[in-house]
Parts: C-alpha cells; structure tokens; sequence
C-alpha cells in the first residue's frame, strides 16, 4: 500500500538541514566557538557535533532562514564547502531548543579506540550509489544482500525491501542493534560475514554517515569477496527522489524532534496513509503505530519501543512500576 497525496496550498514556514561531512577539522574548540556564536546570532537552533575527522548535525529555523544559512556556512566555513545539507520543512513544534555544538571523539562513534580507527581508514570506503542507481538495482534484483545498519528500533518502523517485481534474490539483513557500536560485533561473526561473501552488497542508514565508516568495516572483513556500494545521501534523499516510498517501506526514524518521517513529509506534501503502510506496532496491544513518543523504553535493554497514546495512557496511571516492566521484542 502507498500513501496517498492530497492537496495542500498551506506554506510551510520552519525547515531543518540535516548534515554530514568527514572533512579534516584543524582546530576544533575554535569551530565550535565561532559556530556556536554565529547560529545564536542567525537565531536559529541547532545540534552539531565536531570532530577532528569532520561534522554532524542539524539545523532548525524559518525555512527560507535556514536555506540561506547553509549556503552561508559553504561560502564562510571551508569545512562546510562540500557539505551535502539535506533540508526539509518541519512545524514549529518540531524546531529544536536552543544551540548545542560540542567536541566529540568522532562523527559518528563506532569504535572504542583511535588506534582502531587508523588501522580501518586503511581500507577505502564503499562507492556510493545515487537514488536512482540504487532504485535500480532493486529493479533488476540479481543476487543482492540489503544491509541495514541502524538500530532495531529504527528498522522496525521502515526498511527497504524487495518489491513484488523484483526478479532474482533479495537478502535482507537487519543486525538487530541497540546502538550503532554493536555493529563491529555483529560483523566479527562468520554466521553473519558468510551472508554477504560473494555477493552485491548494499548498505543503507538514514542520512549516510553510518555507512561511511560501516562500508570500510566490512570490505576490510571480506576482502574482495563481495561487492560493497553504499546509498548516497542515505533514505532521505532516497525518499527526496521517490516521495511515495519506492522499495522503501513505512517510516523513516530521524533523531530529531520529528521522530518518524515519511518522503511526502520530506517533499512539504499532505498525506493519507492506506491501511497496512504502517510497519510498527504497539508493543502491548499491537496496534499499527510508528511513532516513538513520551520516551518510552524497554526496561531491561533501555531502548526506545513503540506505545500507542491508549497504552501511554494506562501505563501513565499505573505508575513507574508498569515502566519498568515494559520489554521490547529483542528482550
């Protein structure tokens, strides 16, 4: 089932712009003050990690305010000269509070150790496949392994899968992680390795940046045993391309205040989900739903899970006892 667009003449007034770059940052601490300065400045909000290997984050405000900003930190910033900022509009509600920019150990963590790191930029990272390469690759369908690193709470409510016209094999793998660091585990396993040997790989995550430093992982794993591409600009601009889903379905998890966005979201377009197009579902009463909401957890792992406002309801009145019996699906 898709969604169905219906018309909205309504302009959205507040944008975010998602980012990624692993560019060198020589001075870091100075970055972060005259970044820090300047989008409190721009009045606008945002959440930016720095990092010595480069920069990840967003950035919220007035739509129009938030475009040219971003074109300002390309001009401004030689950090941000090549930076890919993927901006879609957003209510006032979901704008994010004030401006945090901190240093970080890296762009996205992944391993414990600088050592670690060094030896793995080493291997080269997976190419990268646009939107619409990807989409056909799916079409074609020729003994292909779909590797989904996000996090389990994140591909429970939306992930590529094969379509109904896809001819040959499609394998579909989701490591079931709580957090991106699990990954190296699920990867030094030879149950796990053997299912991409010898065949066309392609990573996925929400935005790209996962995918950069996973992609390396794995090729340093198998060798020449697989071919290994990564989705450019990851689900978003997978979705940008295709607002009505494509090969991917349900809802996309981001980090921000959103939550759960789906490609007419990305695209400023009303929607009206068919019924069956939501992937989640309630962990107590297993009603469809996609959004995580009141900070929910599981309480033996800790990870986000999915209650439905009725549950959220009945939970509430029954006290923290009833939270902290709540469990996920891996628990």
């Amino acid at each position: 089932p898709v969604a169905m667009a219906i018309q909205d003449v309504t302009p959205c007034r507040y944008g975010i712009a998602h980012f990624y770059d692993l560019v060198p940052v020589k001075d870091t601490k100075d970055l972060i003050e005259k970044l820090r300065q300047d989008l409190v400045e721009a009045k606008l909000q945002a959440r930016v990690k720095i990092a010595n290997e480069g920069v990840n984050g967003w950035i919220t405000g007035p739509l129009g305010e938030v475009e040219s900003y971003c074109e300002r930190l390309k001009s401004d910033f030689e950090v941000f000269a090549a930076t890919d900022f993927k901006i879609s509009p957003c209510s006032r509600a979901e704008l994010s509070r004030g401006v945090k920019v901190w240093e970080s150990a890296s762009v996205c963590k992944l391993l414990d150790h600088a050592d670690e790191y060094e030896a793995l930029s080493t291997h080269a990272r997976a190419p990268h496949l646009t939107p619409e390469e990807w989409h056909e690759r799916l079409q074609d369908g020729e003994d292909l392994v779909l590797f989904d690193v996000r996090n389990f709470y994140e591909t429970r409510i939306g992930h590529f899968q094969r379509g109904d016209d896809t001819p040959g094999v499609v394998d579909c793998v989701d490591p079931q992680t709580l957090s991106y660091e699990q990954v190296p585990d699920f990867l030094t396993q030879k149950s796990n390795l053997a299912r991409f040997k010898g065949k066309t790989v392609m990573m996925y995550c929400t935005g790209g940046v996962r995918c950069e430093r996973a992609s390396s992982l794995l090729k340093s794993q198998l060798g020449e045993d697989a071919q290994v591409f990564q989705l450019e600009g990851g689900i978003h601009r997978y979705l940008e391309k295709f607002p009505s889903g494509g090969y991917f379905q349900g809802a996309m998890y981001v980090f921000d205040r959103r939550r759960a966005v789906r490609g007419h979201d990305l695209v400023g377009e009303k929607v009206r989900l068919e019924e069956g197009s939501v992937l989640g579902a309630c962990c107590l009463c297993g009603t469809p739903w996609e959004m995580y909401q009141g900070k929910w957890k599981c309480g033996a792992c800790k990870m986000p899970i999915l209650i439905c406002l009725r549950c959220q309801g009945k939970c509430s009145h029954a006290g923290k006892a009833a939270r902290a019996d709540l469990r996920c699906e891996l628990c």
